[in-house]
């Protein structure tokens, strides 16, 4: 008996657009179907999948098409209600990042997998990467000892965004900087250095006056095993051409990451990254930077795992924990206070 085929769709066609090239290019996946709102972006996916179906009613699209599988790529605050549909119409859910906006709406979204016994997978697409997975395995290989800070400077200019998204800076749906953007460098701080104890924040709203709420933002957090983390994200930083929007330093007892440089006692002195990882049991990582090989790594492992009857990673749940991190750090910049995140 051959390998099952899974139908799968697209629910917003925007940064959906590389779930959409990644479905149709797996052999064991049949795109049937997407939903998008833009009469332009439906036309061009009938275009490109003439025996697919567009629509613009996601309940319509889950009643006729018998779905295996859907990608939510839409605005952060639809994700649950969407992804909760999906999940009651028997399908396997795959959201961007964020899981959510609140603590409530990661619960709701993750009681519904539960009951519907379907997986729920979130799209930090980050940890796909070939340059953060490079660092993720030299940390579990023990190159860098036992970690004690873990920092993640995140400096974008988000003004071409804002022009063309403008639910991005929604004043109905407001989000702190470090939520919506912010939630690549906190996962990755997470996947990193370890679960969030405590949060402190502070933050402020001065380079984008239309943006509701503040656009520049620090976290400073209490890991798990002691070390400490801190991310900072700013959208209205102005940027080099050609110079990484995300960096990454981590120091451990044993070794440092600095500049994508490994920095070792004994053995590395200075030496990228990558090439290290060239010379390890698991193989070389290409020195790619495109949010396209990203996402098409994370479909892959999504229908990958489902085919095999395993849990994809990262889950609904560290999704959820990854939020409560960023809102931990929300609330402590509003009350001065440390705050514990919620627990999932």
């Amino acid at each position: 008996m051959g390998t099952q085929q899974l139908r799968a769709a697209v629910v917003g066609l925007g940064i959906g657009r590389y779930h959409v090239d990644s479905y149709a290019a797996h052999p064991n996946v049949d795109l049937v179907a997407c939903c998008d709102l833009s009469e332009e972006r439906r036309g061009a996916f009938t275009a490109k999948f003439p025996a697919a179906t567009a629509y613009t009613d996601l309940q319509q699209m889950l009643d006729r098409e018998r779905l295996d599988l859907v990608s939510i790529c839409t605005p952060d605050w639809m994700h649950v209600d969407m992804g909760i549909a999906a999940l009651r119409a028997g399908a396997h859910v795959i959201t961007v990042k964020p899981l959510t906006t609140s603590i409530e709406d990661a619960q709701r979204f993750l009681e519904a997998a539960d009951t519907a016994g379907r997986k729920l997978m979130v799209a930090h697409e980050r940890r796909f990467h070939p340059r953060y997975l490079a660092l993720k395995r030299v940390i579990d290989q023990g190159l860098l000892g036992q970690l004690f800070y873990v920092e993640l400077d995140y400096f974008v200019h988000k003004g071409r965004q804002f022009a063309s998204a403008p639910w991005y800076k929604s004043a109905e749906h407001p989000r702190a900087a470090i939520l919506g953007t912010g939630s690549h460098a906190v996962d990755l701080m997470r996947w990193y250095g370890g679960e969030v104890e405590e949060a402190w924040g502070i933050g402020n709203h001065l380079a984008y006056k239309d943006f509701p709420d503040d656009d520049c933002m620090l976290g400073v957090f209490k890991l798990a095993g002691g070390a400490i983390g801190r991310v900072t994200m700013t959208y209205g930083s102005v940027r080099g051409a050609g110079e990484p929007d995300l960096r990454v330093t981590i120091h451990g007892t044993k070794g440092a990451i600095e500049d994508d440089k490994l920095i070792s006692l004994d053995q590395f002195p200075g030496e990228p990254v990558e090439e290290v990882a060239g010379r390890r049991p698991w193989g070389t990582v290409p020195p790619v930077e495109t949010p396209k090989v990203s996402h098409s790594l994370i479909v892959d492992h999504f229908v990958d795992a489902l085919l095999a009857g395993r849990d994809p990673q990262p889950d609904g749940r560290e999704g959820a924990r990854t939020v409560a991190a960023c809102l931990a750090a929300v609330e402590a910049s509003r009350t001065g206070r440390l705050v514990q995140p919620a627990r999932f």
